[in-house]
Parts: C-alpha cells; structure tokens; sequence
C-alpha cells in the first residue's frame, strides 16, 4: 500500500490525493451513526463514544490505507495532533482561506523534497462519509501554494463565485475516502451547498518531536481506546536522556509499558 509514483507526483504537485473508497459500506453507517448522535443525541452514546476518535471512528486512527502515506511523507514517527468531526448543513462555511505560501520554511507546517523524498510537516487527512462532487462546496485548494514563496496574494483569496482564483480546486470522490494534503496547502471550504449534510472526520497528523495543538479530546475518549491506537497521541517527544541508556519514544515502547493511559493533560 507504499504510495505509487502516481500519488507522489499528485501530492507533490498539488498539494493533496485521494484514496477513493477505502472504507466499507458497515464501517462509514456505523461511523455516521456516530457522529449523527455525536451531533444530536450524545446522551445516547457511552462516554467514550462521544468524540471522535472514539468508539467506531477509531479505526481511522491507523488506517493501513492512509497510514503507509503518513509513514512516508512524514516519516514513521508520527503523532495525531487533533480530531474532530463536521456536520456540515447547506449553507454552512468554516472560514476563510488560509494557509499556502511562506508557512512552507515553517518547522511545523513546512513541506519540501530532497534526495527523491517528501518531507511534510503536518498532514492533514479527511475521511469523507458522504459522496462528494466538484460543486458540492467541499474543501477547496490553492494547488501548488505549499511551494509558494511569496505570500498569498489577496486575488486568490475569495471564495465568493466569479471572484474565486483560477488555481483554486476542488475534489469529488466516492463515501468512505480519505483526502490527504499538507497543511503548508491554502484551503477553506465555501458553504455547502447540498441539501444533505456533509460528514467528515479530519484528523491531523505530525512528527512525533513537534506540537501545535493543544490536545482537545476528553480524556474519557482517550482512554477508551485500546493501547496501540492511544499511542498515537502520546507526548511530543523523541529522547529521553534522564535514562541510560536514553529512553527513545517509539510506539512499542508505549504499547508494552504500565505508565496508565495516554498523557491528557491538555485534554478537557
């Protein structure tokens, strides 16, 4: 599942790629069921269900189908930084552009390619649970601003219809794909214009030494998850050299030892 030559060239061009359709028809009714009583009812659920990651979403934590890009853009040592899910109603809007040009020197956001690798800084990826059309008003991209190194021009900021710039794209995919693309990527999504919802969930990925968010997912959710999935929101660190030898903070490292659940200090 090692990204073709293909992917490379896409998301190197563009700034994103789709892998359409990697989730089957049972998990996407159970992860909506989800999020719809997340949204609605979260009475209904049980604690640990009531965010995302938890409960039927969290097998989109390390998804085989999205990890291997993750793995290879950022490298394997890797973090989630946040996850949240949309419910996104016709009309409705996030915000406005934002992203692209000098955030690529950035440490965090920062994308460039060397000796034939890419080497993102945050990794951004969105599980669509609703079919998705060019002129849905899904997330839109400036291609090519993650290797812009000017800022951001303001005649490429709109997303009002006939002002919008010529750069600007968007997708359309089947339910149950995942869009990957840098974070160093202009994007914003304009108001949606179905009549039924939008559902997603968007989860951002980064190299285990950096942090950018502060983490947001109730503890309650966190510690539901088995151990292996946890270990994806451990602490941001590499080394620790108060051991000797020094402590490195690999993934089986947290899987097999009995420190308790994943640190969530900074979780509500």
């Amino acid at each position: 599942m090692a990204m073709t030559d293909e992917e490379r060239f896409r998301f190197d061009l563009a700034g994103f790629l789709i892998r359409p359709a990697i989730l089957a028809s049972d998990e996407i009714d159970a992860i909506i069921d989800q999020i719809d009583r997340i949204i609605h009812d979260p009475e209904s659920l049980p604690p640990a269900h009531r965010a995302v990651p938890g409960g039927p979403s969290s097998l989109l934590i390390d998804h085989p189908k999205v990890i291997d890009v993750i793995h290879e853009v950022i490298g394997p040592d890797v973090r989630i930084e946040s996850s949240f899910c949309i419910w996104r109603n016709k009309g409705e809007s996030p915000g406005p552009l934002h992203g692209g040009g000098p955030i690529q020197a950035d440490p965090i956001f920062g994308y460039r390619v060397k000796d034939g690798r890419i080497h993102a800084g945050m990794v951004r990826v969105v599980f669509e649970l609703t079919e998705i059309g060019k002129e849905d008003g899904a997330t839109h991209f400036i291609v090519g601003s993650h290797k812009a190194n000017f800022p951001m021009h303001p005649d490429h900021m709109s997303l009002e219809p006939g002002q919008r710039s010529e750069f600007l794209r968007s997708f359309e995919c089947p339910a149950g794909s995942a869009v990957i693309f840098t974070e160093s990527l202009c994007h914003a999504g304009p108001p949606w214009q179905r009549d039924t919802p939008r559902i997603a969930v968007f989860n951002a990925y980064s190299h285990l030494a950096t942090n950018w968010h502060r983490l947001t997912v109730p503890r309650e959710v966190l510690a539901g998850l088995p151990r292996e999935k946890q270990a994806y929101f451990r602490e941001p660190w590499i080394a620790d050299f108060r051991t000797s030898p020094f402590t490195q903070n690999t993934m089986d490292r947290f899987v097999n030892n009995d420190e308790g659940p994943v640190n969530t200090d900074n979780s509500p």
